[in-house]
């Protein structure tokens, strides 16, 4: 399929999940979920890891912001976490692209995941950030498994990155979800 057709087709798929969205009376997050799903599919080892760098540097950009807005510890050590985890995981996804896919050459279109948190009240930026990030972890734990189950992994450091992908995250999104109940 062609760079235009595809795009095309994410387009329409887009549309299609917009209107749907607003017949059903879908939240706004739980649609840009839908959206995403069809946006970060991983049909190789290498669409995995050119796909979860810009991922994990949205992640990144969130957690600086998020951490100079709140006023709480334990959201600015999570922020902290996260920063350094995903900086690190970075470096080696690069790493092995360099590595592994020296003359491949990939166009990813990244949909961004993370709302904007400017001007928002301390309070509704971390209500934000913890809800969209809740969404942004779920899909990485989507595209890991996905890379699993399909059996798409070819080195064992991808597969290995990719199931602590799924444990860190899952983990991570059954706290901030106790979080969001708590403090909102």
């Amino acid at each position: 399929m062609s760079m235009y057709k595809k795009y095309m087709f994410d387009i329409l798929i887009f549309l299609s999940l917009v209107f749907f969205a607003c017949s059903m009376k879908t939240s706004p997050v739980a649609a840009m979920h839908h959206e995403h799903e069809h946006m970060h599919q991983v049909y190789s080892e290498f669409d995995f890891l050119v796909e979860m760098i810009p991922h994990h540097q949205e992640a990144v950009d969130s957690s600086r912001d998020i951490k100079v807005i709140s006023e709480r510890p334990e959201l600015q050590e999570f922020a902290r976490e996260i920063i350094e985890v995903q900086e690190r995981e970075i470096q080696e996804l690069q790493g092995w692209i360099d590595l592994w896919y020296p003359d491949s050459h990939a166009h990813v279109r990244y949909q961004p995941m993370m709302r904007d948190l400017a001007g928002l009240s301390v309070e509704e930026a971390e209500k934000t950030f913890l809800e969209d990030m809740i969404v942004h972890h779920e899909m990485a734990v989507m595209m890991a498994r996905e890379l699993l189950e399909k059996d798409m992994a070819e080195h064992s450091e991808v597969e290995d990155m990719a199931r602590s992908i799924i444990e860190q995250q899952d983990r991570e999104i059954e706290l901030m979800q106790k979080w969001l109940n708590e403090w909102f």
